[in-house]
């Protein structure tokens, strides 16, 4: 179901008009394209071989003060997965939670899951507010993102870190998730993850499209494409099409906000409305001028997820 209602400009269209014309895709320097065309023609098999190692590794980035700001106000400890592999994870609670419960007690949680080549502090500003609001809230830096060590990453691991993350915290009162994020998240629902409710920020619902723009973007050729997908596949042992959202959202009854931004030049607003119409109980929400990441921080955005979310229940 396609829904549009303001949440700053959160500005909408009735469901079944046609969106605006899209923004075109940052590509890469013409350089690079031209070194990547022509090792798809001569050497197909070593430019897949490339581009499945580009599209396994996220990029790092320094942290910006504000995210370090919000980190700070949680507090941090070490977890071990069933992996061995041991990352971070965040906890925000109030000094004075309602229900007149000891700071001790267990609160309604929340779950922040970031996405690919990103990290737990891009959600930071929603813990203020969903605390304020009677949540417990929580995120993690998934292996080979923010803190956590690593150098490998993939939507089929990131589903993964997702479940087990889950079920160590119990029951959740709701997820909020941005782009990969979004779609381990859609994917681990399926798997027995549960939740109240969710929120999903600029999802990604399709990683084969996805490799398809990457792949034009950065100038390699379709049959490279294709080949770099298999490798993928094969190291995960699944296959891009069963982690295709459109395809899981009729097992998932829950209340679910999708946020989107016509302007975002990473998952094209199209794929967010067909997303929405294939999830009965979903809600869309478009936004105007936010792109892909800054909607993370835009208050207007935050206060429509917490209002998603409402006012906890204790179960």
């Amino acid at each position: 179901m396609v829904m549009t209602s303001p949440a700053r400009p959160v500005a909408g269209s009735p469901a079944g008009r046609p969106s605006a014309p899209q923004p075109k895709p940052r590509r890469s320097p013409k350089w690079f394209q031209l070194v990547t065309t022509l090792l798809s023609r001569v050497s197909p098999s070593l430019a897949s071989r490339l581009f499945a190692y580009f599209f396994t590794r996220p990029l790092r980035q320094k942290l910006p003060r504000h995210e370090r700001d919000w980190l700070l106000q949680a507090t941090a400890q070490p977890v071990r997965l069933s992996t061995g592999e041991e990352v971070p994870l965040y906890e925000w609670r109030g000094a004075q939670p309602p229900f007149g419960v000891r700071d001790e007690a267990p609160l309604p949680t929340i779950l922040l899951v970031h996405g690919f080549g990103g990290r737990a502090g891009q959600l930071g500003g929603f813990a203020a507010p969903l605390v304020q609001a009677g949540y417990r809230v929580v995120a993690f830096d998934a292996p080979a993102h923010g803190a956590a060590a690593g150098n490998r990453s993939s939507l089929p691991e990131m589903m993964e870190v997702t479940l087990e993350m889950a079920s160590r915290l119990g029951p959740l009162a709701g997820v909020v998730a941005h782009s990969n994020g979004a779609a381990a998240l859609i994917a681990a629902l399926t798997q027995g993850m549960r939740a109240d409710r969710v929120a999903l920020l600029a999802p990604m619902p399709d990683l084969e499209t996805y490799i398809g723009r990457l792949a034009d973007q950065l100038g390699f050729s379709q049959d490279v494409t294709a080949r770099a997908q298999q490798r993928v596949e094969a190291r995960y042992d699944l296959p891009f099409s069963a982690l295709k959202a459109s395809t899981m959202t009729d097992q998932l009854p829950l209340p679910a906000l999708i946020l989107h931004d016509r302007q975002d030049r990473i998952i094209p607003v199209q794929e967010a409305e067909e997303l929405a119409q294939s999830w009965a109980s979903a809600r869309l929400e478009i936004t105007e001028g936010l792109g892909h990441n800054r909607l993370l921080r835009d208050d207007s955005v935050i206060a429509a997820v917490v209002a998603h979310f409402g006012r906890p229940t204790l179960r």
